[in-house]
């Protein structure tokens, strides 16, 4: 009888240590997994990158042109821009951008432009919100009337405000200040300067 109990209580006391043993390693295995999972959405955190090496985008814009030195001569236009940008580093993108402008003057004709222009972008993020700060320098075809003017050097500084929606698009609004000058060797009386300010909305494919 004695053996017997011995027996069960040596029995019952083995299940209890490895039960014991077994709900230690659960909770170790638990409690290793929850700061695996913390470190891990730290480290997605931390790492999160708006954009890096390699990356691209296409960018699509409508505007108004508001010329700064006409006067009354011009009245506001509009424009259309479409450009390529591919970022060299986590904050620095290189592209180019066509632009199609007009504006009205008050003799019920129309200045038009065609910029075409090499930029460079340092663009800082805030989580999904973007800052590109952008410079540019181009020509131009200026046409008025029956008069074209080419090369027209084209600078241009630009600064915008976007929100990343998804991994694909970002959306957002854009400010650009363009200098366009005219300068005619054989007519130096006709020699001029264009000074314009736009503001648009902007979208962004990237991939």
């Amino acid at each position: 009888m004695k053996r017997f109990l011995a027996s069960i209580f040596l029995t019952l006391l083995t299940v209890s240590i490895m039960s014991a043993q077994a709900i230690s390693l659960s909770d170790k295995s638990a409690k290793k997994l929850a700061e695996e999972d913390e470190e891990g959405d730290f480290y997605e955190m931390a790492e999160y990158k708006s954009n890096g090496a390699g990356d691209q985008y296409i960018k699509i814009a409508l505007m108004g042109m508001f010329p700064l030195n006409f006067g009354d001569q011009l009245k506001t236009g509009g424009a259309a821009e479409i450009g390529y940008h591919r970022f060299i580093t986590e904050y620095i993108a290189l592209g180019f951008d066509v632009q199609f402008g007009y504006n009205p003057t008050i003799g019920s004709n129309m200045f038009t432009y065609v910029p075409m222009v090499f930029t460079g972008t340092f663009q800082p993020y805030a989580g999904h919100f973007e800052f590109p700060i952008t410079l540019g320098i181009g020509c131009a075809l200026e046409s008025y009337l029956n008069r074209n003017y080419f090369p027209g050097l084209i600078i241009k500084g630009e600064a915008g405000f976007f929100y990343r929606v998804a991994e694909s698009w970002s959306f957002g609004v854009e400010s650009e200040y363009t200098y366009m000058p005219q300068w005619y060797s054989d007519h130096p009386e006709w020699n001029d300067y264009g000074l314009f300010i736009s503001a648009g909305l902007i979208a962004r494919y990237h991939f």
